[in-house]
């Protein structure tokens, strides 16, 4: 009984022991997990100054879905050949950079594929709900390139159409984000144009999708920041409800996200009344205490079927009210995308331009470089010189 007695306290000692190492084991890693699971978020003190990059030359040929096939593939990817592609692309991001954009964002989304699938040859099964490691190599490729250019990058990430399969976006979402090189991700807007105050299926979706992310067990997508992709809203009342649902159902965000198209003043309206009309809106958003991330912001030119006619002098106007309601007052600064760089007009067939372009602030392009206009220099000025402000404010 004795060496039973021995044997066994002798087991039971080395079991603890093994027990205690285990434990250490574990904590370590979890320790060090912890650590890499400190997501990266801009300072409100500097927000995100960047600009939607979905398009080169048209949409016809030279939307994103097309654009990272070519620049993986090579100018004969897809239908409608053009040469040089990438040359456009580089110095595309080269006049990003210059004009002192630090963001680019990049809508990533099922529909699009499916719009492309017969184009470029895309089988959509390969698509969804798994993205397939061969199109996240098309991806990553693309993504890289822009990483080159020290540009920090926002992902926008859709889904199935009338958010009818939160699961399956879901998957869609993380092999994406499992695929792509995760450390030059710097913010994930989830869904596309989410108004979950308006649209309770919306938020239904959006209350399965985001929660699923922000508390992810794999330690490369938890580290992640998360958002969603809102609307700009149609009156104060919306606003004012989107704000209170989101305190509601998200109350530790870390921004809010928020859309702030203006086009509501008639063709020739001076900058300080569309200052007066966003700041309306800027200051419902302000309410919620979070600083503010403006996914996108933008200014419509009229098309030719139009009978008012808005013009590059109208969007310069929204842009200096744009920057002076944000930026010259005595309030925390904002993330902001401005939508759009490039050519969103469809080239080949102008008569499918309709009432949603063009927003691009590139009238095209001549020996693959950029053609821009007073917008863009407009963009510029804000994005690099320090005085912007004080100068807007002596002419107000």
């Amino acid at each position: 009984m004795k060496n039973i007695s021995f044997l066994f306290g002798a087991f039971l000692g080395l079991f603890i022991i093994m027990l205690y190492l285990s434990f250490f084991t574990i904590a370590s890693v979890n320790a060090d997990s912890s650590g890499d699971a400190v997501s990266y978020s801009p300072s409100p003190s500097s927000p995100a100054k960047g600009i939607n990059f979905f398009y080169l030359d048209g949409r016809d040929q030279e939307d994103l879905v097309q654009v990272a096939e070519k620049l993986f593939y090579g100018d004969g990817a897809c239908k409608g050949t053009r040469s040089d592609i990438s040359t456009r692309f580089n110095n595309t991001l080269k006049g990003i950079k210059e004009a002192g954009f630090e963001w680019v964002r990049l809508l990533i989304s099922k529909d699009f594929y499916q719009i492309y699938a017969n184009r470029c040859g895309l089988v959509m099964e390969e698509i969804y709900p798994v993205l397939a490691d061969k199109h996240a190599s098309v991806l990553t490729h693309l993504i890289e390139n822009i990483a080159k250019e020290d540009l920090k990058i926002e992902v926008v990430l859709s889904g199935t159409k009338w958010f009818k399969e939160p699961e399956s976006d879901i998957l869609f979402f993380e092999s994406i984000l499992l695929g792509i090189p995760s450390q030059h991700i710097n913010m994930v807007m989830l869904g596309g144009d989410v108004q979950p105050a308006n649209a309770k299926y919306q938020a239904e979706w959006l209350k399965k999708v985001l929660p699923h992310f922000l508390n992810h067990d794999h330690v490369a997508l938890k580290k992640l920041n998360y958002l969603f992709d809102t609307v700009t809203y149609r009156n104060k009342k919306q606003a004012a409800n989107y704000v209170a649902w989101v305190a509601q159902e998200f109350p530790s965000l870390k921004y809010l996200p928020v859309n702030l198209y203006n086009r509501s003043l008639p063709p020739g309206s001076e900058w300080q009344k569309y200052a007066k009309a966003i700041n309306e809106y800027a200051d419902i958003y302000r309410s919620a205490n979070r600083p503010l991330w403006i996914d996108e912001y933008g200014f419509r030119l009229s098309n030719t079927s139009e009978k008012e006619t808005y013009t590059e002098a109208d969007r310069v106007e929204y842009l200096k009210g744009f920057h002076h309601a944000l930026f010259c007052v005595e309030e925390p600064p904002a993330a902001h995308f401005i939508w759009t760089a490039g050519n969103d007009r469809y080239n080949s067939n102008p008569e499918k331009d309709y009432d949603r372009t063009p927003f691009g602030l590139f009238e095209g392009y001549t020996d693959n470089m950029p053609v821009t206009g007073d917008a863009w220099r407009e963009l510029s000025l804000f994005n690099t010189d320090s005085s912007y402000c004080e100068r807007l404010n002596e002419l107000d």
